[in-house]
């Protein structure tokens, strides 16, 4: 009979323990609104393009405000709450700026898509998933729609969650979305399945495939991560200086789909057969024969070198394989080819230290308008106080604090000088340097730090620019905190950096001296009438 009367109350218990769980884990229309206010507050102090946007962009905070107020309030979920944050993010078109929802729930078709000349193609395919006797379709068979709707339809539905500052690049995202959602950037699909209407080999095939589901649903709190590979959390000297796009990718890479050229060494273009190879790991490196001498390719994924198998970063290490990489090609060649496309940055520091291997003489670093607030001027503050008093450096950051301190005393929003994060005025060469003209391939994937590179150089006049406008994700970025009850992180742009021209990056990107769109050819062929083009560019040249 107790043991009866015990289980009972036992039950009860749990049962209350988890209505209440239930219950509580419903955000109150209050606590909804204040979320959002902590979120349009810590923009109005901390987000560095928010006069930018608005006076070159019409972008402006207090309309935007004022209309997703009135949509939280008819919420009637924490999910529809949540992706309304992050819609609001993405109404600044800004590539740096985003709100990771806590869940890790997530969905993948087994398939991934890319746009290719405005049409939908298949990429790549999970044949562990999807064999060809269930999926007889191949690379470069096109998605004519999905679930009933033209394909164009179906990723109109889903760029309102992209936070993109090139329009070409949130369409490319919207389609790696189409088949591979991540909960925390935006809505996983609720049917069990997808059907495609698909063109192969001339006929239209109907097809369905299942949604592979993983993680939990709301609320799943992930805690920031502090990892080696620069998706770093807190604010540090090292944060400070990340401008990096790398989070975009891994909002929709998926364990099912093989890793591939973004941010990635390897190179998606044909070796020619006659080439010499200098290097394949950790970045691709060779020259080859042609009618004006032996031609160079140097790819550069990133700028935030990571060991593969330690996570560690290895900046040394990398400068050094590229030094010898571009020690070797200075010798044997008579013209480079820099493969920066689906690049996706990282550190100022490292960036400009390969700007030096391409540079005759000293050359401006990166230049930045800072926010002009107490707090970013305590952070160099604190900075300093963690430096050797007695050096170059010091001396140099001291002098960034001073602009801040003196910009903010002012009453500005950002810097009214345009400055380097380190307070260096120049960056001498490195005794190590390639000489010869280059073309420098480029593209709408590559962003922040790919922005950055190929704008120096060629504002430097050191290489032409090959491909189509980059990403326009101009600023460094930091995390901000995690919103109240919600537990949505914010990663925020807190600053502008500006090409050599003076334009700022944000929005603007680097623009092609030579425009060039992949072709479905280039897309089935290793991409060789893309390589032809490339080269007769840099013949040009020499």
């Amino acid at each position: 009979m107790f043991q009866t009367i015990f289980n009972l109350i036992v039950a009860l218990f749990l049962f209350s323990l988890l209505s209440f769980s239930t219950s509580a884990s419903e955000l109150t229309t209050e606590q909804k609104l204040s979320d959002f206010e902590q979120l349009v507050s810590s923009m109005k102090s901390g987000y560095g393009p928010l006069k930018y946007k608005e006076e070159s962009r019409g972008i402006s905070i207090d309309v935007l405000a004022k209309s997703y107020s009135e949509k939280i309030r008819e919420t009637k979920s924490n999910g529809a709450f949540y992706y309304l944050i992050v819609k609001f993010v993405a109404e600044f078109k800004d590539s740096h700026f985003s709100a990771s929802l806590p869940t890790s729930h997530r969905a993948n078709l087994g398939f991934i898509c890319d746009m290719v000349e405005g049409k939908i193609l298949i990429a790549d395919i999970n044949r562990d998933r999807l064999p060809e006797e269930k999926f007889p379709f191949k690379r470069g068979d096109e998605i004519i729609s999905m679930n009933g709707q033209p394909i164009d339809s179906a990723l109109e539905a889903l760029m309102p969650y992209i936070s993109s500052g090139n329009l070409l690049t949130q369409k490319k995202m919207a389609t790696f979305f189409l088949t591979s959602r991540q909960g925390s950037t935006l809505p996983v699909p609720t049917e069990k399945t997808a059907k495609f209407t698909i063109s192969s080999n001339g006929n239209m095939v109907e097809t369905e495939v299942e949604w592979i589901l993983k993680g939990q649903y709301f609320d799943e709190y992930i805690a920031p991560k502090t990892d080696k590979s620069g998706h770093l959390r807190n604010s540090t000297a090292m944060d400070f200086g990340l401008v990096s796009v790398k989070d975009i990718w891994n909002s929709f890479r998926d364990e099912s789909i093989e890793a591939d050229y973004l941010c990635s060494g390897t190179t998606r273009i044909a070796i020619p057969e006659n080439s010499t190879i200098i290097m394949k790991e950790p970045f691709v490196a060779y020259y080859h024969p042609t009618e004006k001498g032996n031609i160079g390719y140097l790819r550069i994924p990133d700028y935030m070198p990571v060991n593969p198998s330690t996570g560690d970063t290895e900046f040394d290490l990398r400068l050094a394989q590229y030094e010898y990489a571009v020690s070797i090609l200075e010798k044997n060649t008579t013209g480079l080819i820099i493969d920066q496309d689906h690049n996706c940055g990282g550190s100022v520091s490292y960036l400009e230290a390969i700007v030096s291997l391409f540079m005759p003489t000293s050359f401006a670093p990166m230049q930045f308008q800072l926010l002009a607030s107490k707090a970013s001027y305590l952070t160099f503050l604190t900075w300093l106080n963690n430096s050797d008093q007695y050096t170059m450096e010091y001396g140099e950051l001291q002098s960034v604090a001073e602009v801040v301190k003196r910009n903010w005393l002012d009453g500005n929003f950002l810097t009214f000088e345009k400055i380097a994060l380190s307070g260096q005025l120049s960056i001498a060469p490195n005794n190590i340097r390639y000489t010869h003209p280059i073309v420098m391939l480029i593209d709408e994937h590559s962003g922040s730090g790919g922005d950055a590179f190929p704008s120096m150089l060629q504002g430097y006049g050191r290489a032409k620019l090959f491909g189509t406008r980059t990403m326009g994700a101009g600023g460094h970025v930091s995390s901000a905190p995690s919103l109240n009850f919600s537990g949505i992180r914010v990663m925020m742009t807190k600053s502008l950096f500006f090409r050599p021209d003076g334009v700022p990056v944000e929005n603007n990107g680097a623009v092609p001296d030579y425009h060039y769109t992949i072709t479905r050819n280039d897309f089935l062929n290793e991409y060789r009438e893309y390589q032809k083009s490339y080269l007769q560019a840099l013949f040009d040249l020499l």
